[in-house]
């Protein structure tokens, strides 16, 4: 059994997922990154809805770029990148996707500049964190709450576009323009 089994049954039982791709208003020709990809499960509901564009699939992990690699062959707009996040290069990108990855990213000052110089505006940041209060996902005292997330943001130049609730998650879509 892999790990990311315990995440698929997680995200199928709590994470309204499909919500979270209306919320994104994929267009046909969008670039967009899924950092840390896991699993590769939103890399492939994403490229269902940009047929012209590209999907950078980011993972570091070799099991899940294995998954990854297996669930998307013949899939010809994902492109796998096995690397750390804290030092892409990709260039021109108008989304990014963080799914449960933020509060383990040990390098955030890189990829909010990454974010700012690299990607063409206006820009979208989604991302899905576990709450604070949460009994379920990373301890606490790494886990990231709305109001921390926001600052990050806001502090860096981006507007809340939206913020959503769940029962262990929230998501925020961030804006730059």
């Amino acid at each position: 059994m892999s790990r990311y089994d315990g995440v698929s049954e997680f995200r199928e039982k709590y994470i309204p997922y499909n919500e979270i791709i209306k919320m994104a208003d994929l267009k046909d020709d969008d670039i967009i990154i899924d950092m840390g990809a896991g699993d590769g499960f939103y890399s492939l509901l994403f490229s269902n809805y940009i047929k012209n564009g590209t999907i950078y699939s980011v993972e570091r992990n070799p099991e899940a770029v294995e998954l990854i690699s297996k669930k998307t062959v013949g899939i010809k707009n994902i492109k796998i990148i096995n690397e750390d996040m804290c030092g892409l290069k990709i260039k021109g990108f108008n989304k990014i996707f963080f799914s449960t990855v933020f509060h383990d990213i040990t390098c955030r000052d890189y990829v909010i500049n990454f974010i700012k110089n690299n990607s063409k505006r206006p820009l979208m940041a989604i991302l899905i964190e576990f709450k604070k209060n949460s009994i379920r996902g990373p301890p606490a005292d790494i886990k990231i709450d709305h109001d921390e997330l926001k600052d990050i943001f806001e502090s860096s130049g981006f507007t809340l576009k939206y913020h959503r609730d769940f029962l262990y998650n929230y998501v925020d879509i961030y804006v730059l323009n």
